[in-house]
């Protein structure tokens, strides 16, 4: 069934399709929400409540064009919103995204593989919330420029910018941990 099968039962009455869109997307939202945040409790909360705005909202949810962006949309504004107003304490995030790691790799490749994506994330927790949204909904939701604007509520040529700049400041992060460990 598709998301706006899904979002068309939902719109007629029945309160329990919308479990089958949590289930389908609870996972890149709390992962989002813990890219955005930096902090389990906080994704948890706004991937919660992201869910229940998008259940409240969904009769504004236009079904010709696609469902992830949508909710996705909303799941940043609620997380850039937290950490505006908590101005949440940045940490390193440990968890590694959702990729399977590909089955040639040996031991040690698999190991040094895990520790590089580690060292990206850890940087990345350095950046402002905005860049941390840009790059996350980029390249590890991996929707396109476009769907990453509308999800940030930004024109393209700005979404271009921030993430040209996320990568720039994530490069000199990165550098400066190499540096640090030599």
């Amino acid at each position: 069934m598709t998301d706006q099968e899904i979002a068309a039962r939902c719109l007629a009455g029945d309160r329990d399709a919308f479990a089958q869109l949590v289930e389908r997307y609870g996972g890149r939202v709390y992962n989002l929400a813990l890219r955005i945040t930096n902090d389990a409790d906080a994704a948890n909360d706004c991937s919660q409540e992201a869910f229940v705005r998008a259940y409240r909202a969904l009769h504004r949810y236009d079904p010709t064009y696609p469902f992830a962006p949508w909710l996705l949309k909303i799941a940043t504004n609620v997380s850039l919103s937290h950490v505006r107003r908590w101005h949440a304490h940045e940490t390193p995030v440990e968890e590694l995204p959702e990729r399977a790691e590909p089955d040639e790799q040996g031991p040690e490749l698999t190991a040094l593989r895990r520790e590089e994506v580690s060292e990206v994330m850890a940087a990345m927790a350095e950046l402002p919330p905005a860049y941390r949204a840009a790059l996350t909904l980029r390249h590890i939701q991996q929707l396109s420029y476009q769907e990453c604007a509308d999800a940030l509520g930004l024109p393209l040529g700005t979404l271009k910018t921030h993430l040209h700049r996320a990568r720039a400041a994530l490069r000199t992060r990165l550098a400066a941990r190499r540096e640090a460990r030599s």
